[in-house]
């Protein structure tokens, strides 16, 4: 098992070739070598091998073509795989924390974000906030118009959503027509506000489905506060979801709060 020292240094040599990019990389490594065989050779043959000045100096010299030759060829080819690695890594890491249909963050982006912002938000004593959304009658437009049409739906609630949202706030796709939006240094009127204007977007938006048909869709809404201590935020997802069935129960198409399970 690789030792977390010896990972921590692979990592930081890592980011300072990608750093310096391709060329200077590849100039850098050549350097690098040549100046590391000269030291060796130099070493050898002063202190081991001393055959003469003259000797030192041709042997010197090798040491310095024989790298300058061959590395940039090396390295060159190690350095492109490199930048290769670290693009495929980070097009995993989009396919990861990305939701493929609606371009909006994954279920597992938005856990991760939880957690942070939990711990963030008991340090700066700073109120967060989250919206469970639901589509209403979402099974009725996937029967009566196919799931292409019922996919538009998604993607258009997903955008309606992102483009409403701060910079900052994050929005991911839940489960099948379920979104939920993280809100930072948000307190419960305002994400009331936020969640209101969503609903109303949303509501105001047109849809036109694989037949040509122009339909509309509206959506309920959950929202809860973070009370610590939740740190895994499992509280406040559940109070939003009860929010989200109070939202439903109600006769859909608008916005509830639940606080706790009581409500």
């Amino acid at each position: 098992m690789s030792h977390p020292k010896n990972i921590q240094s692979e990592n930081t040599w890592r980011k300072v070739l990608l750093g310096l990019g391709h060329f200077r990389s590849v100039l850098a490594i050549t350097l690098f070598s040549i100046l590391l065989s000269a030291v060796i050779t130099f070493g050898i043959m002063t202190l081991l091998w001393w055959e003469g000045l003259d000797v030192l100096l041709k042997s010197l010299l090798v040491a310095v073509i024989v790298p300058a030759v061959v590395a940039p060829l090396a390295s060159s080819f190690v350095v492109q795989l490199l930048f290769e690695l670290e693009e495929l890594q980070a097009q995993l890491l989009e396919m990861v924390n990305r939701d493929p249909l609606t371009k909006v963050h994954s279920r597992r982006y938005i856990m991760d974000c939880l957690e942070i912002e939990s711990n963030r938000s008991l340090r700066s004593n700073e109120p967060m906030s989250l919206l469970m959304i639901d589509a209403d009658n979402f099974k009725s437009i996937n029967d009566s118009y196919g799931h292409a049409t019922g996919d538009l739906v998604l993607q258009k609630i997903a955008h309606t959503c992102e483009s409403t949202l701060r910079p900052y706030d994050v929005i991911a796709r839940f489960g099948g027509e379920e979104f939920v939006v993280l809100l930072p240094n948000t307190t419960l009127l305002e994400a009331c506000d936020v969640a209101e204007r969503i609903r109303e977007n949303v509501a105001g938006a047109t849809i036109k489905s694989t037949d040509g048909a122009m339909i509309s869709v509206t959506i309920s809404v959950g929202i809860s506060l973070f009370t610590p201590p939740d740190l895994r935020c499992m509280n406040l997802i559940s109070n939003a979801d009860r929010g989200l069935y109070k939202a439903k129960h109600n006769g859909r198409n608008q916005c509830a709060i639940a606080l706790d399970s009581k409500q």
